[in-house]
């Protein structure tokens, strides 16, 4: 199967800006574009409490027009489809459908339900999926659209593995001939450690040269402001970030470092799913 890229799209600016970076990630490896549109109708509900979907019989014969007028004019070999069904079973078919590389969506920092609901939707495939997933800020300038030269991997000092399907983006980033430097925020009283993760990135089977991969360490109490610095620090272009999918009792309870480095980067962020190992339980005194 040829190679190719995933891009979830639709009318607005972060779709905009996720198309055209998913553009210039596709030419070196001569990667086709699928454009997948996911229509989902608009609920109603009857005076007996049923929900019948209200179908809009031009909706996704004109967005499909539209689409592949948006396709023809990039740069490299791209597809557009609409997918009329609810949101994980229209991802389950492109996914099935494709086998992608990579999963590439637009991304607002609009802190308002409908965004978090609607434009960002595609926030947990990763971790639901297990395809890499490429998020692309809405307000990536045009001079920030060029190939990638470094990527920052995020990791805790610990034991990782990457899921099958996350290893797909090891063909691109290798393509890309990608700088990948690991990067671990650090407390001041365990500023020494890291290897154990820096062991595990290079086993990953992320990229060809995950094996030389280098370490970089930042001390601070707050994880997710250390890796922004890092970003800063290194001059990355991509950050990569380990998805181990928590629910909302760990965002209640320990912040997202996934969702506060999306608020607050101008840089694409790549989600990898991950395991880590589970946590020995202590042994109870005598």
């Amino acid at each position: 199967m040829s190679p190719c890229i995933v891009v979830l799209t639709d009318f607005s600016l972060a779709a905009e800006r996720a198309r055209a970076y998913a553009a210039v990630l596709a030419g070196p490896l001569k990667a086709a574009l699928h454009l997948v549109h996911v229509y989902i109708p608009a609920p109603i509900t009857t005076e007996y409490g049923i929900v019948l979907p209200v179908m809009d019989p031009q909706y996704a014969p004109e967005t499909l027009r539209s689409l592949k007028q948006i396709a023809d004019a990039l740069p490299v070999p791209a597809t557009a489809e609409v997918l009329e069904a609810d949101w994980p079973g229209a991802i389950g078919e492109a996914l099935e459908k494709y086998h992608p590389l990579l999963v590439v969506a637009g991304f607002t920092d609009e802190e308002d339900w409908f965004s978090e609901w609607f434009g960002n939707r595609a926030r947990p495939l990763a971790a639901q999926t297990g395809y890499p997933l490429l998020l692309v800020p809405e307000h990536l300038p045009d001079a920030a659209l060029y190939l990638p030269q470094r990527l920052v991997l995020a990791i805790e000092d610990r034991p990782f593995r990457l899921e099958p399907p996350a290893r797909a983006v090891a063909a691109l980033l290798n393509a890309l001939a990608v700088e990948i430097v690991a990067v671990t925020v650090l407390p001041a009283a365990e500023s020494t450690g890291g290897w154990d993760g820096l062991r595990a990135a290079q086993q990953s089977g992320l990229a060809a040269c995950m094996p030389q991969c280098g370490l970089h360490k930042v001390q601070s109490e707050l994880p997710a402001s250390g890796v922004l610095e890092a970003v800063g620090d290194l001059h990355a272009d991509v950050v990569a970030l380990l998805d181990q999918g928590h629910g909302w009792a760990h965002k209640l309870f320990r912040g997202s470092v996934i969702d506060y480095v999306l608020r607050h980067t101008r840089v694409p962020v790549l989600l990898l799913a991950a395991q880590l190992p589970a946590p020995v339980p202590e042994l109870l005194p005598h």
